[in-house]
């Protein structure tokens, strides 16, 4: 089934925001435990991200730290605001808006997996 593209441009698209329905498919009963989950991930990814960076300022108090987990640290964070446009991507399907599918999903992800990607990497150098 093909779905038309909306004609109007929405900036954020929370206009469409349907609890009864994810990626355009009824929920029926299953709508609230999918909400809950959604949202239990989306929070956790935040408070792991808030965790990691405390732990590692305590670490590393009164330490350089280490740019390989500098960079780590901020993939995490970025990925956790990936998470919050992901939920509310999937909500707003087909129609969602510029902010829900750029700046809160794909930006963060691809941003956030870079990051990641160029720690774990001189990570790797400072070990070898």
């Amino acid at each position: 089934m093909i779905v038309p593209l909306s004609p109007k441009i929405l900036l954020f698209g929370l206009e469409y925001f349907d609890i009864n329905t994810l990626m355009g498919q009824p929920l029926g009963w299953l709508k609230w435990p999918t909400l809950l989950g959604l949202i239990f991930a989306a929070v956790s990814f935040v408070i792991a991200a808030f965790y990691i960076v405390k732990y590692t300022q305590g670490f590393y108090r009164g330490r350089r730290i280490p740019r390989s987990w500098k960079f780590i640290l901020r993939g995490v964070f970025i990925t956790a605001i990936a998470e919050i446009g992901e939920m509310l991507g999937f909500y707003e399907w087909p129609n969602p808006g510029l902010i829900e599918m750029n700046l809160l999903l794909i930006f963060p992800h691809a941003i956030g997996g870079v990051l990641i990607g160029l720690g774990a990497y001189y990570l790797y150098k400072e070990v070898t």
